[in-house]
């Protein structure tokens, strides 16, 4: 029996975690510390993840003044052997014009319900919430290493990439 491509493709064992999941926690700092902040993603074949946020957010005041960030997507578990996630560090940049437009496509494809509010709102509030989505900053984060932790292979298994 042949293994699966993403136990011998380590990329592929990230894409696919990547589109399993859809919240990162991200983790910025500046002189008042480090914060954490969960945001949902979405992700392309280059291992980007494309990420909506307002600038005036305390991670969005972050992003303005370092690019770098470390970040954490994992599900909830109560069992060690069902410890899986993922690890990066990477740079994330504000995207404008052309790269707003086609990371916007990854985000909308990956969320359904929020392509339906920017398509078509159906109440006052759904309008609302699409306006200040259409204003918000939309980031791409470019990792630079990643670490897949998957205990179901066995306890401590981890594979590193570095980008």
């Amino acid at each position: 029996m042949n293994p699966a491509p993403e136990e011998t493709d380590p990329r592929a064992a990230i894409r696919a975690m990547l589109s399993e999941y859809n919240t990162v926690t991200l983790a910025t700092a500046r002189d008042a510390g480090p914060w954490a902040a969960a945001v949902f993603y979405a992700s392309d074949s280059e291992l980007n993840l494309y990420f909506v946020s307002d600038h005036r957010t305390r991670h969005g005041t972050d992003l303005a003044n370092s690019d770098r960030v470390a970040g954490a997507i994992n599900p909830d578990c109560g069992a060690w052997a069902d410890v899986r996630g993922l690890q990066l560090e990477g740079r994330v940049e504000v995207l404008t014009g052309a790269a707003r437009l086609a990371g916007l496509a990854h985000y909308l494809a990956k969320f359904h319900d929020v392509k339906a509010l920017f398509e078509k709102p159906q109440d006052k509030n759904e309008e609302t919430i699409a306006e200040r989505l259409k204003a918000a900053n939309l980031y791409r984060l470019r990792p630079e290493f990643i670490r897949l932790i998957d205990n179901s292979r066995w306890f401590g298994f981890k594979t590193e990439l570095q980008l």
